[in-house]
C-alpha cells in the first residue's frame, strides 16, 4: 500500500514538473509579447532564447521570429499601413525597394548590415520550423506536416511579409534603386543590372544585351560590384543564391496567402497570382532549360553547395527572373 502511494506521489510530481515547464514557457512567451508591444525587442529575444530554440512550438517560434524582426526595424502594422500597397509600384515587385523598412545602413556588402542579418534570422526561424533539417527545402508543404493548418497559415503569412521586405532590401542595394524605386538610379554612375552575365548562354542573352523585359538592365557587364565576377566564386554564388532563395520562397507561399486572405488587405500583391508565377517560370525554363534546380530551391545551403546549381544557371535566373521582377 505504501509503495503504491509512493509511486502515485512520484507520478504526480513528474506530471506537475511537466505542466510547470509548459506553463513557464507560455509565461515567457506572454512576457515577450508584452515586451514587443513596447518595442523592447532585445528583452523579448533574451527571454525566449533562454529556453533554447523550441522548434516545435508554433507560438514560441512566431514570437521569437517577431522579436528578431523587431530588432531589424520591421513592424507588421507599418508594413500594412505604409508599405504593402507600394509593392507593385514599379511592377511586379519593384515597389518592395521603397518600403519604409527596406533600407540598409550597410550595403557594401549587404550581409554586414545588422538589420538584414536580424531579418534573415527571423525568416529562418519560421522557414525551418518543426525541426526541418538544414538541407530540407523549406517549402510550405513541409511545414504543413509539422503544424496544424491554422499554425502553418499564420507562419506563412508572417514569412511572406518579412521575405518581401528582405527582398526589397536585396533588390534596392544590388539593383541600385533610388528613393522612388527607379532601378539603376541610386547612383547613376554605378550598375543598372543585378550582376554580370558573361557565363549565361544564349538565348538568355541577345547579342550583348538582355531581352526587353530586363528594363534598365541591358548590358551584360553592368552588374553590381558585389555580385559581379571578381569578388570570388564562392562569395558570388552565396550572394546570388540569397536572391534566388528569397524569390523562390515568396513564390512558394504568396499564392496560398493571397488566396486565403479576406477583403482587400493584400490588394498590393494580389496581382502576383499562382498563374502568373507559373507563367514566369515557364518563360524562364523555355528560354534557358539549363536553369534546372535553381527554380526549385529555397534552401541557401543547398543552393550554395549543390553542383547542379551552376553559376551559368544562377545568371540565367537573374537575367530572366530577377531583372524582370525589378525593371
Amino acid at each position: 500500500m505504501m509503495k503504491s502511494g509512493l509511486l502515485l506521489l512520484i507520478l504526480l510530481s513528474l506530471l506537475g514538473c511537466g505542466a510547470s515547464t509548459e506553463d513557464k514557457l507560455n509565461e515567457a512567451i506572454l512576457d515577450a509579447e508584452i515586451a514587443l508591444g513596447s518595442s523592447n525587442c532585445q528583452y523579448a529575444i533574451d527571454v525566449l532564447e533562454s529556453y533554447g530554440r523550441v522548434n516545435t512550438h508554433a507560438r514560441y517560434l512566431k514570437t521569437l521570429s517577431s522579436a528578431y524582426a523587431c530588432r531589424a526595424g520591421y513592424s507588421t502594422p507599418t508594413f500594412f499601413t505604409n508599405d504593402l500597397s507600394l509593392t507593385a509600384t514599379p511592377a511586379p515587385l519593384g515597389g518592395t525597394t521603397i518600403y519604409s523598412t527596406s533600407g540598409a545602413t550597410v550595403s557594401n556588402p549587404l550581409e554586414n548590415d545588422t538589420s538584414f542579418v536580424d531579418l534573415q534570422t527571423a525568416i529562418n526561424i519560421l522557414l525551418y520550423a518543426g525541426n526541418l533539417s538544414a538541407t530540407t527545402e523549406p517549402f510550405a508543404t513541409n511545414r504543413a506536416l509539422k503544424f496544424s493548418s491554422d499554425e502553418a497559415a499564420d507562419m506563412n503569412s508572417q514569412l511572406l511579409f518579412m521575405e518581401l521586405v528582405q527582398l526589397g532590401k536585396y533588390m534596392r542595394v544590388y539593383g541600385n534603386g533610388n528613393s522612388l524605386g527607379v532601378k539603376g538610379a541610386g547612383n547613376p554612375l554605378l550598375n543598372t543590372c543585378f550582376t554580370t552575365y558573361t557565363d549565361a548562354a544564349l538565348p538568355v542573352l541577345v547579342g550583348t544585351t538582355l531581352p526587353a523585359h530586363g528594363g534598365a538592365c541591358q548590358g551584360i557587364n553592368a552588374g553590381h560590384a558585389q555580385l559581379a565576377i571578381g569578388i570570388g566564386a564562392a562569395t558570388r554564388k552565396k550572394r546570388l543564391c540569397h536572391g534566388v532563395v528569397l524569390m523562390n520562397g515568396i513564390f512558394d507561399i504568396l499564392p496560398t496567402v493571397v488566396n486565403s486572405a479576406s477583403g482587400g488587405s493584400l490588394a498590393g500583391i494580389s496581382s502576383v497570382s499562382d498563374a502568373s508565377i507559373t507563367a514566369a517560370k515557364l518563360v524562364v525554363t523555355t528560354a534557358f532549360p539549363a536553369i534546372g534546380a535553381v527554380l526549385t530551391t529555397a534552401n541557401q545551403t543547398n543552393c550554395e553547395n549543390d553542383a547542379i546549381v551552376s553559376v551559368a544557371s544562377l545568371e540565367g535566373y537573374f537575367a530572366l527572373m530577377m531583372e524582370s521582377m525589378y525593371q
